[in-house]
């Protein structure tokens, strides 16, 4: 042990003496380690972590799916999912929620998320409240009981923390709830709702499912159903259980339930699944890139071995054998990876909460914590594993070294091995900062490619939000609500144009509903939409055929509907659908006329083909949520916010605003993931490019350091400057060449893997391999280049002199 202290002491005063060295050394590495630290804190957060429910491995998400595919068709309707609760013998609970907004409080109402949940949704979870109770079954059924309870952020946003509230009523649009209790903080299983009141569905007298025909409740697909496992149960006896309850109901409602199976995933996999291929990646490129912060550090360690190769002759010369001196090389790589490691664990601190800015939302909302002991642990094990890993090539070297050899040759004649093992090293890379720069131009393509794409609409100066009116609200009110709203906008100054629809593209929802042709058994999903005239002109859809609304399209005239061009392909191909008619599975089985066809949209996001839509007139299809789309004369709509608050409060003050923007940030928020992705792989690329300039502008100096005696003979016997410049350029470009071929192979493997998250671009884009290839190759030519030029100045006479 006492050996060990003495080489260390030893090693700690090499580097002190050396501290240009050292600093180099440790800031590539800490580098390396900061950038690796912060992708696994995000993805221990995400991914590896439970979620903060009691056994919540045990917690599944349940949604109807097409049984013949096993495809995710849409959410759970109330029949089935009360079927699936009294039937199923597999889940110890089972708990369902529908998701809303609602207007809180009358002065200076706030747009609130809330959801309706069924008696059995927070004991599903284990999360007793901070204060009050949670909702019981005597709250549940006729919703004459008007309860809430809220979540920790709300209670305080808007409450101040004031224990008080609970017992005390608020105002819920206009009407009064009593809080019964307050969540703790960061509970939202579904990451949307801040404030929860018993379920309604089923309630007979509630306007969103008249009795008057059963199948309002088996056809009307808006239920999230979560579900927890019994002990001793697995998730493929969970799912054998519930495709046999399926393929019961299917044949006790064939119309409804046709082929309409069960799916079941896991609640983790199905908040994160989508991220997972996204973080793996970038775990993937900082890791290439800890591993070129390595092979530089390796680098300067070979360098400085040359330094000390008499040294370390003499040593074995007095007998110190080879595993004394691996110690005495490797004391000084763990000190530099564990100072390296300090300084990286403290970058990331910093750089954790610089990547949630950039992040996703399904990202953002589970890493937002600070660095905790598990990735402490791994920054430590990380820092551990790069001091082997850039310190054994030296190590092994020099305790390979024939001490004879040196203690009688110059120090150029020992170096040769070492040169080798340099070059090597600068290869590798140049071969990983390649397959960086490719990843990170391929996920570039495919954004601009994203951003490209016509999303059926003229996004530019359009204002939009989301106002609403309680769900008891009646038709006839809401009509006169939204006419009044749209007027109030249309006289803003600046304004051209404004409407109201249902779902607003790229926001994030989505409606689906059942059709089906006169005479025909066949049905088919069609996304609705529920729109006022003006819709289609404000938005800048294009109409094809036909006509769009007019306001004598109400309840008291023929009900009809404007297709989009999807659904006449895919319905009527090759045949006129105007006049046609189609049939909505509803309480009177509607019969609408198609009266226009208009241009796709791209509703769920751009990447997604325009899928199958029917639009309805406000009058004959009612919403009480709504999107508000605004056509402002400027080119910066955010500009009319304050105006279009005061004109909807001029018509009611208990309305408020909710998720104001403008639709090109409406987009630019549907590709947040794409852009963080193509953002972070473009840093580590361009860090790797640096680091691999570096790297071969220092082993091509240190080259030329040790040929001048070389160069002084070459030039002494007539060699032009021309000729040395050719030679060592030539030199540094052979070794870049192979750092290329290197990279080429290395990415045409990798990039595959990324294949899911590219569009419009192959994983092997030629163009995009030899762009970044010429790219690669010009840099390093520019790092050869310095050294080159500083050997032409050689003086051959000092040169000469030089032994």
């Amino acid at each position: 042990m006492e050996i060990v202290i003495q080489d260390i002491r030893y090693a700690l005063r090499r580097l002190l003496k050396a501290p240009g060295f050292t600093l180099v050394a440790a800031v590539t590495l800490a580098l390396g380690v900061a950038g690796a630290t912060a992708i696994f804190s995000v993805i221990d957060q995400v991914l590896l972590q439970p979620l903060p429910y009691r056994d919540s491995g045990r917690i599944v998400v349940m949604s109807q799916s097409q049984r013949s595919t096993g495809e995710l068709m849409f959410d759970a309707s109330p029949a089935n999912y009360l079927d699936w609760a009294a039937q199923n013998r597999v889940f110890s609970v089972m708990a369902a929620e529908r998701g809303g907004q609602g207007n809180l409080g009358d002065d200076r109402p706030e747009r609130v998320r809330l959801a309706q949940v069924s008696v059995g949704f927070f004991p599903l979870f284990g999360i007793a409240p901070t204060l009050g109770r949670t909702l019981n079954a005597s709250d549940e059924g006729s919703g004459d009981d008007h309860v809430a309870v809220i979540g920790n952020e709300l209670w305080k946003r808007r409450f101040g923390g004031d224990p008080a509230l609970v017992g005390h009523s608020i105002r819920l649009n206009n009407e009064a709830y009593t809080v019964v209790g307050v969540m703790p903080e960061g509970f939202s299983p579904d990451g949307y709702a801040e404030l929860w009141m018993p379920s309604r569905w089923g309630v007979p007298s509630h306007p969103l499912e008249p009795a008057a025909d059963p199948r309002p409740f088996r056809d009307r697909n808006y239920l999230d159903v979560y579900a927890r496992l019994k002990p001793g149960v697995t998730l493929a006896q969970a799912r054998a259980n519930m495709d046999g309850i399926a393929a019961q109901l299917e044949k006790q409602y064939p119309d409804a339930n046709d082929d309409v199976g069960v799916s079941l995933i896991p609640m983790q996999e199905s908040l994160v699944g989508n991220v997972r291929t996204t973080l793996y990646v970038l775990l993937g490129a900082v890791g290439f890139v800890l591993l070129i912060s390595c092979a530089n550090v390796a680098n300067l360690l070979l360098a400085r071995g040359n330094a000390r190769a008499k040294e370390i002759s003499v040593r074995q010369a007095l007998g110190a054998g080879p595993g004394r001196l691996i110690r005495l090389v490797l004391s000084e790589s763990m000190i530099l990876a564990v100072s390296g490691g300090l300084l990286g664990v403290l970058l990331a601190t910093f750089a954790v909460p610089l990547l949630m800015t950039m992040a996703p939302r399904d990202i953002s909302e589970f890493a937002h914590k600070a660095v905790n002991p598990q990735v402490l642990a791994f920054s430590l094990l990380l820092s551990v594993f790069t001091g082997l890993l850039f310190g054994l090539v030296p190590a092994l070297q020099a305790s390979g070294s024939r001490f004879l050899r040196s203690l009688r040759e110059s120090e150029r004649g020992t170096t040769a091995h070492r040169s080798t093992a340099r070059s090597a090293l600068v290869v590798l890379e140049m071969g990983l900062s390649l397959v960086l720069l490719i990843g990170a131009g391929l996920m570039l393509k495919s954004f601009v490619r994203l951003l490209r794409v016509d999303p059926g609409f003229e996004a530019g100066g359009l204002l939009v939000f989301n106002v609403g009116l309680p769900p008891t609200t009646s038709p006839e009110r809401q009509d006169d609500f939204y006419r009044e709203v749209t007027d109030r906008l249309r006289a803003i100054p600046g304004v051209k144009s404004a409407a109201a629809v249902s779902r607003l593209p790229l926001s994030g929802g989505n409606s689906s509903r059942s059709f089906t042709l006169p005479g025909s058994k066949q049905d088919f999903e069609g996304d609705f939409r529920v729109s006022t005239p003006d819709y289609f002109s404000t938005m800048g859809i294009p109409l094809l055929r036909g006509r769009v609304f007019t306001p004598h399209d109400n309840a008291q005239s023929s009900q009809v509907v404007v297709i989009n061009q999807a659904l006449a392909e895919r319905t009527f191909p090759g045949e006129d659908p105007l006049g046609r008619y189609l049939i909505h599975f509803g309480p009177n089985d509607a019969k609408l006329q198609i009266v226009g066809v208009v241009g796709n949209v791209r509703h769920s996001s751009l990447e997604e083909k325009p899928r199958p839509e029917v639009y309805l007139p406000f009058g004959q299809g009612h919403w009480p949520s709504v999107f508000m789309v605004v056509r402002s004369q400027a080119a910066d709509a955010s500009t009319l916010i304050a105006s279009a608050q005061t004109a909807v409060w001029s018509v009611d003050r208990s309305v408020a605003l909710a998720d104001v923007r403008t639709m090109n940030q409406v987009i630019a928020r549907s590709v947040v993931r794409r852009k963080f992705t193509m953002s972070l792989l473009s840093i580590f690329a361009g860090l790797a490019l640096a680091l691999a300039a570096v790297g071969l502008y220092g082993v091509m100096a240190y080259s030329i350091s040790q040929r001048t005696h070389e160069i002084g003979i070459r030039m002494a016997l007539g060699a032009r400057r021309a000729d040395v410049l050719k030679m060592v350029i030539k030199q540094g470009m052979a070794m870049a060449g192979a750092g290329v071929v290197l990279g080429i192979v290395a990415a045409l493997a990798l990039t595959r893997l990324m294949s899911g998250l590219l569009f419009g671009v192959t994983a092997s884009d030629p163009l995009t391999f030899l762009i970044l290839a010429s790219l690669l190759a010009v840099v390093a030519l520019f790092a050869n280049y310095i050294p080159a030029r500083r050997a032409t100045k050689v003086d051959p006479m000092v040169a000469l002199r030089y032994e």
